[in-house]
């Protein structure tokens, strides 16, 4: 180590949220309150699909593309224990590589934070699907709706996205990925397209909430080192 290396002040460690995204990604996790909020009061203790959930199945099966089974068995595996694993690992070390440690840590987070968030909240609306099996919100929905929001972020970051161009590129991969993982789960007959609409919330929810705050904690830990 040459004296140049002890004097050079090292840079300042990227956030989680970038600068530039902050307000409004925290306009969306308002958003995602609403809308894995309202769904659950709403659709709390049923057992059948309602007349919005019957007309968007039925739009989305017409509109299947021929020989696509194989791309909605993929998207459904990644939702399930072990794809979900490989996804957090996967986005967690593809931000870890771009050099956006507090972003990698949020992703690991709220990821797991996710699926323990969606597993929790099934018993407490009791919305069933299938002889009995609980289903709202859509674990599979939150989780790749979660990851999508990450690279999101991470694409965002990486590039330098002003605040307009940077919410455009988050809203549009994170939707991409959210509305991929709902045509899988309503194909399937999984969950009602709803509960798709209940974990899109999750994610918009935990994902900001967690950058919050680990940036928080690493702004406090930095203060007192």
């Amino acid at each position: 180590m040459t004296r140049d290396d002890i004097e050079r002040p090292r840079a300042p460690a990227r956030p989680a949220l970038a600068p530039a995204v902050r307000r409004p990604v925290t306009v969306l996790a308002l958003l995602g309150l609403l809308m894995l909020v309202v769904p659950a009061l709403i659709f709390a203790g049923d057992t059948s699909a309602s007349r919005l959930d019957t007309a968007v199945k039925e739009f989305v099966l017409e509109h299947a593309p021929a020989g696509s089974w194989d791309i909605i068995r993929g998207l459904d595996w990644l939702g399930e224990p072990i794809g979900r694993g490989l996804l957090l690992i996967g986005v967690t070390l593809a931000c870890l590589a771009a050099g956006r440690r507090a972003l990698g840590i949020t992703a690991a987070i709220s990821i797991a934070a996710i699926s323990v968030l969606a597993t929790a909240l099934k018993p407490l609306v009791g919305r069933r699907i299938h002889d009995g099996f609980l289903c709202y919100p859509s674990g599979h929905s939150a989780a790749l709706t979660a990851a999508a929001m990450i690279v999101g972020l991470l694409v965002a970051d990486v590039f330098g996205l002003r605040s307009a161009a940077g919410t455009a590129v988050i809203v549009a991969i994170t939707a991409a990925g959210g509305a991929l993982t709902a045509w899988a789960q309503i194909n399937l007959d999984a969950h009602y397209p709803t509960d798709t609409v209940g974990g899109f919330g999750c994610a918009l929810l935990v994902v900001p909430a967690t950058a919050v705050l680990v940036d928080r904690f690493r702004a406090r830990r930095a203060r007192y080192a």
